[in-house]
């Protein structure tokens, strides 16, 4: 008898990307990630960012802003395009991050959630399961 298409689903880590230029930040994240039980995939700028997503399905994107090439914005933007079905939730994790950014920057509205660098161990993984208890909620 064939497995169940959701109950492997469930049984699977919840999958994560992460985009930032800095590989120490890349190798911190992921280890924080890891270290709470999801399956992590790195990427060093937002297109290749963007070319992870339209390959793979990952529950969550985690983005920098300041990146060469298409940076956190244009990515969030490319992302918010995709058919909700295959839009994963994205949080920028950046040092940009103060009071006015997100109304001076109307894309980051399609952020699931916005954390200011350093992030701390505890606010990444208390962000992540709310964005993910969120989309179990809505599915």
């Amino acid at each position: 008898m064939p497995a169940d298409p959701q109950l492997v689903k469930k049984l699977q880590p919840p999958r994560v990307l992460i985009a930032d230029d800095a590989s120490g930040m890349r190798t911190y994240l992921r280890l924080v990630l890891e270290s709470g039980g999801f399956a992590c995939t790195e990427v060093a700028d937002g297109g290749a960012a963007f070319d992870e997503v339209l390959k793979s399905a990952f529950d969550v994107v985690i983005t920098d802003l300041e990146m060469p090439g298409m940076d956190g914005f244009q990515l969030l933007s490319a992302i918010s395009l995709l058919p909700s079905s295959r839009r994963p939730a994205v949080i920028v994790v950046s040092a940009l991050l103060d009071e006015t950014l997100a109304e001076r920057r109307p894309e980051l509205r399609a952020a699931a959630a916005l954390l200011a660098k350093p992030v701390q161990p505890a606010d990444l993984l208390k962000s992540i399961g709310k964005v993910l208890n969120q989309r179990a909620v809505c599915r």
